[in-house]
């Protein structure tokens, strides 16, 4: 076969065959494909006989294993030595390719023989989901390989170039034993399109991974201690799950990756995660929600799914480097928690009667107010569950994210990073024909205009803002643009919140209270006699030995009346607003907290947490 120089480059032109093309036709690899054909994987000593390379133990290069077997002819190796002095940066082999001498599969065959690696002829439609989960779609672009299926207790990760790979390196990062076998470049990338992402895939089809918890253990003993990552996740999600904390922290510090649960909306330390399987912990958390494990420099977030032995949960994953390594936080979601009812939130029966009247309305705007983790939320989804009793309407919801799905109620989640924002969402629903709309936050100007002129315009629309008090929501929509008359019109109800901790009912301790919380609950506005004991957290089994078990709301709820929307309109501030409510029987949040102190439900010093924001 004659080799010619390409007139338009000079350069020596491709051959009329190549090696892959020897490999499917020629019949001295007539035995090679009969194994192909029944097995995949394809051991480097045996490749090699069927390559008809003769046995040694010596070092051999690539090009020289090429030659040896005829993959590549003499005539197609001169050929690529002039191109390669030509372009003096290129390698032989990478002149050979380029030539189109040497094919993917030739090229992989002896990459697997030199390596003393096998070799993969795999087809990407027939991987293993499980396997595919163990790899994020960036790591094995960098790496430019794919996890395929498990054998013999293996990770199978097929790679085009295993020097770019450190097999122990890939076992920590999976946490699992991994072999290493090399397949075409071309089959590698058709399997990343596939199953991690392309123009005909979502690359979020394989997320949110499931973490199957059914067969795990939990010592019971507040242990999370294991010798392997697995071990140790397992352990912690099931312990947090029995304690029914909502979120896991795990910090690094300069001797162990601290271990914290929120409980009751409280931080409370549980154990620490030695050093030297903290980065284990960590990677192995960052695979299963799909994150770069490579990448520790940028913050990351993703989602795992947890099936328990009773329920699932859906768990929120954000990463964020620190000057001491990688700290996560995974936010626990029950996803068959049940929607709280109305009268269970801990609201006043006056208080309860107050919100259901405004529920009932065929329009108006309903606020809700309060820091991250007042219990809006919860609020809010117990709202909607009323509505849903008091006839058919139909409800759009848009949050960020949709936490709980409730039936009967058309929910969608905002998308920052295509641009399906809040206010993008209310212009769509405004053509949907939606009786009740909920907004799960107000954070712009634009989102806060549409949300008012929809419940000018016949919609009941209930949304939060993130405001101290109740009079303070209203100033904070002035403040966002939003047109006086236009609030003052459109605004029906506001609500303030916070979450107290509940004392533990099974082992609170009542003692006789002292002269000190006489005039604490003096200063804050107690009204009657003064009560002759007070509560106390002690600690049992039944509350985790912590005191408290769950938790109530602490509100204040601001009716919009009449007067009220005068000075709404006049632009008074939110100082003058409440003083006006008091006038009208407007009781603040720190009355509510005393009422519950009242009943013994919560301890003096959880009121008093909350003072400065209550008064």
């Amino acid at each position: 076969m004659a080799n010619r120089l390409d007139p338009a480059s000079g350069e020596p032109s491709a051959p009329e065959a190549n090696s892959d093309q020897r490999l499917t036709h020629e019949t001295r690899f007539q035995g090679l494909r009969e194994h192909l054909a029944l097995h995949d994987l394809v051991e480097p000593r045996l490749l090699a006989r069927l390559l008809g390379h003769p046995p040694t133990e010596e070092e051999i290069g690539l090009v020289q294993l090429l030659t040896q077997t005829r993959l590549v002819t003499p005539e197609e190796l001169k050929n690529a030595k002039e191109r390669k002095r030509l372009r003096s940066e290129l390698s032989l082999a990478d002149a050979l390719i380029q030539s189109g001498a040497l094919g993917e599969v030739a090229l992989a065959m002896a990459t697997a023989i030199i390596a003393r690696l096998p070799y993969f002829s795999f087809r990407p439609e027939s991987a293993d989901r499980v396997a595919i989960r163990r790899l994020d779609a960036r790591t094995a672009l960098s790496w430019r390989a794919f996890p395929a299926r498990f054998q013999n207790g293996a990770l199978l990760l097929a790679a085009a170039d295993p020097r770019r790979i450190d097999p122990e390196e890939v076992a920590t990062f999976m946490d699992h034993p991994v072999r290493v076998a090399v397949a075409p470049g071309s089959t590698i990338l058709q399997a990343i399109e596939l199953w991690y992402g392309g123009p005909k895939h979502n690359p979020h089809d394989l997320m949110p991974e499931e973490l199957d918890l059914r067969c795990a253990t939990d010592p019971g003993d507040g242990s999370i201690s294991g010798t392997d990552a697995t071990t140790v996740i397992n352990r912690l999600l099931l312990s947090a799950a029995r304690m029914k904390a909502s979120d896991i922290h795990l910090v690094p510090d300069s001797h162990a990756l601290r271990v914290d649960f929120r409980l009751d909306g409280q931080i409370q330390p549980q154990t620490k995660i030695p050093l030297n399987l903290a980065g284990h912990v960590v990677s192995r958390i960052k695979v299963l929600a799909g994150l770069d494990i490579s990448e520790r420099r940028l913050p990351q977030d993703g989602v795992i799914r947890a099936r328990l032995p009773d329920r699932e949960l859906d768990l929120r994953i954000s990463v964020l480097p620190s000057v001491r390594g990688e700290a996560v936080v995974l936010r626990l979601l029950d996803m068959q928690v049940g929607i709280v009812k109305l009268e269970d939130l801990g609201f006043a029966a006056l208080e309860q009667e107050r919100l259901r009247r405004a529920l009932r309305l065929p329009h108006g705007l309903i606020l809700l107010t309060g820091p991250t983790g007042s219990g809006k939320s919860t609020t809010l989804r117990a709202a909607l569950d009323f509505i849903q009793t008091q006839g058919n309407r139909h409800i759009l919801t848009v949050e960020d994210p949709v936490e709980v799905k409730m039936d009967g109620i058309t929910q969608v989640r905002v998308h920052e990073k295509i641009d399906f924002t809040f206010a993008r969402a209310l212009r769509h629903f405004l053509r949907h024909d939606p009786d009740v709309i909920m907004v799960g936050e107000i954070r712009d100007g634009e989102t806060a205009r549409i949300a008012v002129q929809a419940a000018l315009t016949g919609h009941l629309v209930l949304t939060t803002l993130h405001t101290n008090d109740a009079p303070g929501a209203v100033a904070r929509l002035l403040d966002m643009g939003v047109e006086p008359y236009l609030v003052s019109s459109a605004a029906t109800l506001v609500i303030a919140q916070r979450l107290a901790r509940l004392l533990c009912l099974a082992c609170r301790r009542g003692v006789p209270a002292t002269h000190e919380e006489h005039q604490i609950l003096l200063s804050m506005g107690w009204q009657g006699s003064l009560p002759e004991r007070s509560w106390h957290p002690t600690g049992c089994p039944e509350c985790n030995r912590t005191g408290f078990k769950g938790r109530t709301v602490l509100h204040e709820m601001l009716p919009i009346d009449e007067d009220l929307r005068g000075r709404i309109a006049r632009r008074e501030s939110a100082v003058a607003l409440r003083n006006a409510a008091r006038t009208q029987g407007f009781q603040p949040l720190i009355a509510s907290a005393l009422d519950k102190v009242r009943q013994g439900l919560i301890p003096l010093s959880e009121a008093t947490a909350h003072l400065e924001l209550l008064s």
